[in-house]
């Protein structure tokens, strides 16, 4: 499984000050088809140059003022979108064609305002004509999505602004884990609640600055909320006294692995952990008492991840760590 977040990356050129206009726009279906097959072709050339690391292919269709601004830079970034985005199959999320009074105006464009997965994207519109046009790359559990952001030139198409994020993650949209995170924290499962609003506010962003989902502050509140409710109930590092060995739980995160993402549950033992006997026994204590300190941490979901530090680790110096997977019936 690919890291959580792989790439985040910004390539924009922005003007220092707006000028005053308006605009209109239309969404997928209604773009006329001519246009949208013009767009196709430049959204091709924008994979095949991802997925072969092939900068100088993108450098070609970029708008002048883009390739100034942008530098040596973007070789850099095409290497590192190309580590994560390996296919050429992809679907439109959404596309947008936008006609503008002038340039420099700012431009809204609106998924919808019904659905929970509704989004705004704002950027600076430096061509009179604008078009808009999100990519999600084939993969599986973890979404990746390519926003394009092309201006018509006298030359033609060309490209303004080029951002990849990641859209979902576990299989999930931001506001689709803000809604799991929300059923959780009525069902007080708050370690469950904090984990889900951790995986949230990684796709939260998908193309930056220039993304908001409708239910953001929604989405900020429930986080700031579930933050305040574990300070509340729980100091870190968590004795368990219960234990003989008395090990410390140090953090509890979302972990991925080929399957998704389960608990982590990292902690502090005394039990040298080459004496594997006594760190198992141990480990198989606490994960008997794993569900009663946090409340349906051990339910719904098929693992558990344990990893056992010899010491408190300071993320600077590597320390010897066991881990365990405990299946969950």
């Amino acid at each position: 499984m690919k890291k959580i977040i792989l790439l985040t990356v910004l390539i924009a050129f922005i003007t220092q000050s707006c000028n005053l206009g308006t605009h209109r726009t239309w969404k997928d279906e209604n773009i006329e088809s001519s246009v949208r097959n013009e767009i196709r072709k430049l959204d091709e050339k924008v994979l095949k140059a991802v997925t072969t690391n092939n900068p100088a292919l993108i450098k070609s269709i970029m708008a002048k003022e883009l390739l100034e601004e942008s530098g040596d830079n973007i070789d850099q970034l095409i290497l590192q979108a190309s580590n994560i985005i390996t296919s050429t199959d992809y679907r439109i999320l959404n596309q947008f064609q936008v006609k503008n009074t002038t340039t420099n105006i700012g431009n809204t464009v609106v998924s919808g305002l019904n659905d929970p997965n509704d989004y705004i994207i704002q950027y600076k519109a430096l061509n009179k004509e604008m078009f808009v046009s999100l990519l999600i790359p084939k993969n599986e559990l973890n979404e990746f999505i390519i926003t394009n952001i092309y201006g018509k030139s006298p030359e033609g198409w060309k490209l303004n602004i080029l951002q990849f994020g990641q859209y979902k993650i576990n299989g999930q949209t931001a506001p689709e884990l803000y809604s799991i995170s929300k059923e959780e924290l009525e069902k007080g499962h708050l370690v469950d609640a904090a984990n889900s609003m951790f995986l949230c506010s990684l796709v939260a962003k998908p193309a930056n600055q220039f993304w908001q989902y409708q239910n953001e502050d929604q989405m900020k509140s429930l986080q700031e909320e579930i933050i305040g409710k574990i300070n509340e109930q729980y100091t870190f590092p968590l004795t368990i006294n219960e234990i003989e060995s008395k090990p410390q739980i140090l953090t509890i995160h979302p972990q991925g692995v080929q399957e998704g993402f389960y608990p982590m549950i990292e902690y502090l033992t005394t039990i040298d952990l080459k004496d594997t006997i006594g760190t198992k026994l141990e480990n198989n204590k606490l994960h008997s008492l794993i569900g009663k300190m946090f409340k349906g941490i051990d339910q719904d979901k098929d693992y558990i991840l344990y990893k056992a530090f010899s010491q408190i680790p300071d993320g600077k110096t590597p320390v010897p760590t066991y881990g365990f997977v405990k299946k969950l019936k």
